[in-house]
């Protein structure tokens, strides 16, 4: 697994698959997305350099922490806490969703476990802003909302990027709080990502690209971003990387793996970004 980088009881990076789509509220199947996930980055189809030729074999070594299973979200943001509370000493730790409800759990925990001060950047084709979506507070609609609302993380510490399915009240509150919107048309027309924090999260929801890159996802919104596209902003970010997250991938309406292909691409990279710095 993870392009040939050696596994070790000691490793610099931690791997945790969150099987949790109860909260998808169009096609579900995201809870086979760690599979996916997983099967997709094997070092039997890639080699260990990312395209800046980083060697992440040198930089790396990572220990998989296996699948978070629960039968609540409250008991899922538990155990998620517990395994990064137990784990964690300043590694980067690799999220594998799951609908876009669990970065609530996993970026919540490392912020309470790390106690340091981190940004949120958002890859998404929507901004995750109701207040409650189907009666749920705790929807994969409702991520960043929760987060700012309940003090995780403050509306100017979050970008953004490759919206382009927000509701006029989304937006509203985006204003309201500070929040940084960088729309799938902005970066398409070249605008450059200034990330105005020193240490972020990366979420990655993977409907943040266009369904020809990534059909295989929970909410699928044409007019995004190309694969290219996102690497190059990947490239571009001028933040630490704590911890990232890729979510939403949903094997069941893939086609030929271009999902879970993308998807171990913007790992690959993500990877070589951080053993690279900034």
């Amino acid at each position: 697994m993870l392009f040939g980088i050696p596994s070790s009881e000691k490793p610099n990076l931690y791997i945790l698959g969150i099987p949790w789509d109860n909260s998808s509220s169009f096609r579900r199947g995201c809870a086979e997305g760690p599979r996916a996930i997983r099967e997709a980055t094997s070092e039997e189809l890639y080699n260990s350099f990312n395209e800046d030729l980083v060697n992440l074999a040198e930089h790396w070594s990572y220990k998989d922490l296996g699948d978070v299973r629960a039968e609540s979200f409250e008991e899922l943001v538990g155990k998620v806490h517990e395994l990064v509370k137990s784990h964690y000493n300043g590694e980067l730790f690799l999220f594998l969703g799951g609908d876009h409800s669990v970065t609530y759990a996993t970026f919540r925990a490392l912020k309470n476990v790390s106690r340091e001060e981190f940004g949120l950047i958002y890859f998404d084709a929507h901004p995750d802003l109701y207040p409650e979506y189907e009666g749920d507070r705790y929807s994969h609609a409702c991520t960043v909302r929760r987060l700012v609302e309940e003090d995780f993380v403050r509306g100017e510490q979050v970008v953004q990027i490759g919206v382009r399915a927000p509701t006029k009240e989304q937006i509203e509150f985006a204003e309201k709080q500070g929040i940084r919107i960088i729309s799938a048309s902005e970066v398409y027309h070249g605008r450059k990502v200034d990330v105005p924090f020193e240490k972020a999260y990366l979420s990655f929801d993977m409907d943040v690209l266009d369904p020809a890159f990534a059909p295989g996802v929970g909410n699928p919104e044409p007019g995004g971003l190309s694969t290219r596209e996102l690497v190059e902003v990947i490239k571009g970010l001028n933040a630490e990387v704590v911890a990232f997250d890729v979510v939403e991938v949903n094997p069941n309406y893939d086609y030929k793996g271009i999902t879970a292909f993308a998807t171990a691409k913007i790992i690959r990279e993500v990877l070589g970004k951080v053993a690279k710095g900034i």
